[in-house]
């Protein structure tokens, strides 16, 4: 058995979420965090975002690590980020992600997340992070800092917010203004705005063309 000696807090054990889709690797990381001994259950939500929602609020007073996958169907996990620690600010928000563009690292470390680990990382460098964030420190893996090192030499920016990103996944699968608006609880009209902001961003003039810069930047 792996043993640690993380003192995560001080009174409880925290509670522990994946919020991944791939339910192979949730459920090989829960068993890794349930083998460490630290958190008092390791909970998988694989894109149930509503179930996911219900089980933060009902747990807002607690000591709450987050394990977040940046790539979520139809949407990306940035908002996620913002959400839950809105309703517990308790909560300590690790993503863990496949993500290698330099761009979007860039993107999602501007989110501040409390760590920030690749899914090809060993159980050494999670355990890492988890001894950092006991420190009241942020962790950044081995992984992602070499991409962090080489977005430094890169121009590339994301323009976009994640709202505005959630809305490009949205219009990737060809949803017409009506449906992003009712899934996202949006007016159409703020979703026309959206659109026209991202395509005066990217300098484009149609969806059709802001479709292919966000396919060029790997953002969908």
């Amino acid at each position: 058995m792996l043993r640690t000696a993380i003192p995560l807090h001080s009174l409880e054990s925290p509670i522990a979420v994946i919020y991944d889709d791939h339910l192979l690797f949730a459920e090989a990381f829960s068993s890794v965090l349930e083998r460490l001994n630290l958190f008092k259950s390791a909970n998988i939500f694989a894109g149930d975002e509503r179930a996911y929602l219900e089980f933060l609020v009902k747990h807002f007073d607690e000591p709450f690590y987050l394990f977040l996958d940046y790539y979520l169907p139809q949407k990306n996990a940035l908002t996620l980020i913002n959400e839950t620690r809105r309703i517990n600010k308790k909560a300590k928000v690790i993503i863990v992600s496949s993500v290698s563009t330099p761009a979007i690292v860039n993107h999602i470390s501007t989110y501040k997340p409390d760590g920030f680990l690749s899914k090809a990382c060993g159980v050494d460098v999670v355990i890492q992070c988890l001894q950092a964030i006991a420190q009241d420190k942020s962790y950044v893996g081995p992984l992602i800092q070499e991409v962090m090192d080489t977005t430094l030499l890169s121009a590339d920016e994301i323009p976009f917010t994640a709202r505005e990103l959630e809305m490009l996944h949205h219009f990737a699968q060809g949803l017409s203004v009506i449906e992003p608006a009712n899934k996202s609880h949006l007016s159409r009209h703020t979703v026309v705005a959206h659109r026209r902001k991202m395509m005066t961003k990217a300098q484009v003039n149609s969806i059709t063309e802001l479709l292919a810069y966000a396919r060029e930047k790997e953002l969908i």
